[in-house]
């Protein structure tokens, strides 16, 4: 019988469970291969043994994104809490953007601790790989130290007045401020600064608030702050959590769109370029889920901007060298690439291939070493996409 492989991430609604897992799951079925052995991440903090006895067994062992689920996010603090001495954690709203430190610290714990108890086992990406990922300012110097262009960054955050001075110090005037441990477009701001002294705040941090304090939740559409007493509250509630600021890159306009600026998410499979898409919008985040248009790439890149995208991609890729399947999200500038950021759980692109295979095709081949896919003229490559 077939070794299976192991995957652990978040149920969802679903008998399958959430969609991610549904997507390695059709993926397995295509190439006639048994089902994963599923676990979620909260049954593996409260009772490892079963999850350890399986993957010990396992052909490939994928962790997945553990979500935005509350239970998640509660047990993942509770662990997170024992990590530091003295401190507190808040009572969470739903949706509320908060003690995303003590979060990661929790999941950090974990996988820490199952990478010390499996030493044998084959990771898709390597908790180590996965947890620079996961925190971004980590990231964005793994992939500086590998020789791959990012913005500037400007240092970590204290607070609003912190980051005033950090302006005055710097030539920008207009930053990305960034939750530091963050998923997605979660506690970012787009934030420029006018020499007349006013500024504006574009993010997707919603805040209200409660109980006499300023409390941030996570939307689905941007906010826009003018008010420099609300910024201030802003920046401040992020850096409390653990935050960096960045320049602001300017994204290309879309050749087909010139009302929308774009980047791209490319996702590379063992160290190469694979499936990718354009995000197109006409504010400052792309991110697919805040309702912006994605596109194929074959209007707003030729073939020498395509290779250079592909030689960058290959080049991040071995900032984490222990890693087979990475969401890169990425400037293509005139002459270079600039990367935003490297995302462990980036697989999530749903009906785009890349030689007839999706990302989770790519992951199933590495497992089991299947045969690679027959090559196609570039021109078909392209149309996957």
């Amino acid at each position: 019988m077939l070794s299976r492989m192991v995957l652990v991430g978040q149920p969802g609604q679903q008998p399958s469970g959430h969609r991610r897992m549904q997507g390695l799951r059709a993926a397995l079925a295509r190439h006639g291969l048994p089902p994963p052995r599923v676990f979620d991440y909260v049954s593996v903090l409260a009772s490892p043994d079963e999850f350890l006895d399986a993957a010990a067994d396992a052909i490939a062992v994928k962790l997945d994104s553990p979500g935005a689920d509350d239970v998640v996010h509660d047990a993942f603090v509770r662990r997170g809490l024992t990590c530091f001495d003295g401190t507190q954690a808040m009572a969470r709203m739903r949706g509320e953007l908060v003690d995303m430190h003590l979060r990661f610290a929790g999941f950090a714990d974990l996988l820490r601790q199952l990478a010390e108890t499996l030493p044998g086992a084959r990771w898709l990406n390597a908790p180590d790989d996965i947890l620079r990922m996961c925190d971004k300012w980590h990231c964005q110097q793994a992939l500086a130290a590998a020789g791959v262009e990012t913005p500037a960054m400007l240092g970590l955050v204290e607070g609003h007045d912190h980051l005033q001075s950090m302006l005055d110090a710097s030539s920008h005037d207009r930053v990305f401020v960034k939750a530091r441990f963050g998923s997605s477009a979660a506690g970012v701001v787009a934030y420029r600064r006018h020499r007349d002294g006013r500024s504006v705040a574009c993010t997707t941090a919603g805040m209200q608030e409660v109980d006499g304090r300023p409390r941030l939740f996570n939307r689905l559409r941007l906010q826009r702050y003018t008010r420099a007493s609300d910024i201030a509250a802003l920046i401040d509630a992020l850096a409390m959590q653990g935050a960096y600021a960045e320049a602001w890159v300017a994204k290309p306009r879309a050749s087909n769109d010139a009302s929308r600026n774009f980047d791209l998410r490319v996702v590379s499979g063992n160290g190469e370029a694979r499936q990718r898409v354009a995000r197109l919008s006409n504010g400052p985040m792309t991110n697919l889920h805040l309702g912006n248009r994605r596109d194929g790439i074959d209007a707003l890149l030729d073939a020498d901007a395509n290779a250079r995208v592909e030689h960058a991609v290959r080049s991040a890729s071995a900032a984490f060298p222990h890693s087979r399947s990475i969401g890169f999200d990425l400037i293509p500038l005139r002459e270079r690439c600039v990367f935003l950021e490297a995302n462990a759980f980036g697989d999530d692109l749903q009906d785009v291939t890349w030689q007839g295979r999706d990302a989770w095709d790519d992951q199933v081949a590495w497992a089991y070493a299947l045969p690679s896919p027959q090559q196609v003229s570039p021109a078909k490559r392209h149309a996957h996409a």
